[in-house]
């Protein structure tokens, strides 16, 4: 889990010397610095969780996303194709879960339907509502249709009377199974066997927790009131969830504008975005420290950082595979530069306000491979002479109204997504970018768009939507309301927070100080208590991180049975998120 990274202010270069500027180091507490104390015995049950948050009632929150998401499309003509989730579920009898509608017209829009009707091919089995809730009732298998304007989707469902759960754990990097991983469900544990598979008991249909973790090597996970009793969990492998590769080239500043008296021309080098551009970070583009030796004087300096005269190469963090890699510099006033700026918020600020003075440069066609760098030079000659008009979304629940949002031209590749354009604003914007065309290989461009609480840089929640740019004025879905994290009580494991009522996944992801991680997955707000099983983990000291998402495809017991929880394959639309620091 990353967090804000400071701008390479070299302010004791500054001091020292002419022409070399400096900083202040991020102390990564925001506007909500929060140091967890206290100590965390192991007393409450796991099972507690599920009780505490929906009851035994086995209505799973899915039911709530599934209707109360995007507006009812029941009444639009020319409906082009219908599709409903889980396509396949297995369950005990007393199993309550909801049927998750998408439909696509014949423009191509795409939203939740709540026109459809619903029938069940054996009502001995299973039966269904009118407004898709199933009912699982006996043993044995059915099928659920799913119907309107003529079109059908179909889901399938197996009722098990064995009170058990089928849970088979992976590796998420290669794939394989994980032998002698850890499964807890009411406090018992079971043991994987060499195909990853644990059979666990269960004690109820309704809502039920599971946990599972392996070692430090790999992050924990709590499956979170899940109905679903076959279920395929891909644990993440901690070194992995960083970028494993590295971009290093040196930096030609002939095409960059010369300093003048006072001035430094520095600039920001980094990787294509690769996967969902939603899931983007801006807190990312700031890269590990590298020490500059400066007169005498050591300075910590972010490695993707290039300054004229003294740091002419960058090195940048790039997920394995293939890669483009883009830069912009420009001259900025040594005085700015001083003047302290506390992590990437402010540095895009300071680009933005002399993006007239900058020029970018970028290029594709590189493959990196995990452990190795690939050189990659860099060109910035290019100029910000274009722009982008953009009407920026509505500011949500959880802002105070004043925020401006950062917002980046991005042009999608079959490298990933290379940054085109910077602006910050609110309302109707025009971006500064580079001339569409001027990108070779470029497949499209898309909008992303940015809003913190307490403005660009506080270290607050922040709300993401992403929109393409087609021409013309682009807008944006709407913003998500900031996840609240309301309470977290070391002494008790206590978590509480509550998230936009129309998100569909949520993540949960908390980080002690020895960096091990675990992630708790559910689909809507959560008030319970944190599993326990995973005993290398320090919760006394640990960041907490919500991320709540919109997506359209699926729902939860649709990705646990399929093994998919990372939100990258799940075909992000906005993303919300906010993080309760040690």
């Amino acid at each position: 889990m990353s967090s804000l990274r400071p701008l390479p202010l070299l302010a004791l270069v500054l001091l020292g010397c002419p022409q070399g500027p400096a900083g202040t180091k991020d102390d990564d507490t925001g506007s909500g610095g929060y140091r967890e104390t206290g100590d965390a015995p192991d007393s409450g049950d796991s099972a507690d969780t599920a009780e505490d948050t929906n009851g035994e009632t086995g209505q799973d929150t899915s039911a709530d996303t599934g209707e109360d998401t995007g507006e009812d499309t029941g009444e639009v003509e020319g409906l082009a194709e219908l599709a409903a989730w889980p396509t396949r579920m297995v369950v005990n009898p007393g199993a309550t879960y909801a049927i998750r509608v998408v439909a696509e017209q014949s423009t191509g829009e795409r939203d939740v339907y709540t026109g459809a009707t619903f029938s069940s091919d054996d009502t001995a089995i299973a039966t269904v509502d009118a407004s898709g809730v199933v009912t699982a009732v006996a043993e044995g298998s059915t099928t659920l249709s799913v119907a309107a304007e003529g079109l059908e989707s179909a889901v399938q469902i197996e009722v098990r009377a064995a009170m058990e759960a089928r849970i088979t754990i992976l590796n998420a990097t290669t794939g394989l199974p994980i032998e002698k991983a850890s499964v807890w469900n009411a406090d018992v544990e079971y043991r994987t066997d060499a195909s990853g598979l644990a059979v666990v008991a269960v004690t109820t249909a309704g809502p039920t927790t599971f946990t599972t973790w392996k070692d430090i090597d790999t992050a924990a996970i709590s499956l979170v009131d899940t109905v679903n009793r076959e279920i395929t969990i891909a644990v993440p492998v901690v070194a992995d969830l960083t970028p494993t590769a590295q971009l290093h080239g040196s930096v030609d500043f002939a095409g960059v504008e010369d300093a003048g008296f006072g001035e430094e021309v520095f600039g920001l080098a980094a990787a294509s975005v690769q996967g969902d551009l939603p899931l983007f970070e801006i807190d990312d583009l700031l890269g590990p420290d590298r020490t500059l030796n400066y007169y005498g004087v050591e300075v910590d300096v972010p490695s993707n950082i290039f300054v004229e005269g003294y740091l002419e190469d960058y090195q940048a963090g790039a997920w394995p595979g293939t890669a483009g890699v883009w830069g912009l510099g420009g001259p900025v006033a040594i005085s700015d530069l001083s003047a302290g700026l506390n992590g990437t918020g402010d540095a895009m600020a300071l680009i933005i306000d002399n993006i007239d003075r900058m020029t970018w440069g970028g290029s594709l066609g590189y493959t990196t491979t995990s452990g190795s760098t690939t050189e990659a030079p860099l060109a910035p000659a290019t100029a910000f002479s274009s722009t982008a008009n953009v009407a920026l979304p509505s500011l949500s629940a959880g802002f105070d109204g004043t925020e401006e949002q950062l917002v980046c031209t991005f042009d999608e590749t079959a490298d990933g997504y290379l940054l085109t354009g910077l602006g910050l604003g609110a309302g109707v914007v025009d971006v500064d970018r580079i001339p569409a065309g001027t990108l070779g290989g470029s497949t499209g461009a898309a909008v992303w768009t940015m809003a913190q609480v307490g403005g660009l840089g506080s270290g607050g929640g922040t709300a993401i939507s992403v929109a393409d740019d087609d021409g013309g004025t682009v807008t944006f879905p709407d913003f998500q309301d900031i996840p609240t994290i309301v309470a977290w009580t070391p002494s008790s494991r206590e978590l509480q927070f509550t998230v936009d009522p129309d998100a569909t996944f949520v993540r949960v992801t908390m980080e002690d100080d020895e960096g091990v991680i675990h992630y708790l997955y559910i689909d809507g707000s959560y008030t319970g208590l944190v599993d326990k099983h995973n005993w290398e983990f320090e919760r006394n000291n640990a960041d907490v991180f919500v991320e709540s998402y919109t997506i359209l495809d699926g729902n939860l017991e649709e990705w646990i049975g399929q093994g998919t929880l990372d939100p990258e394959g799940l075909g992000v639309t906005t993303v919300s998120r906010n993080r309760l620091v040690k």
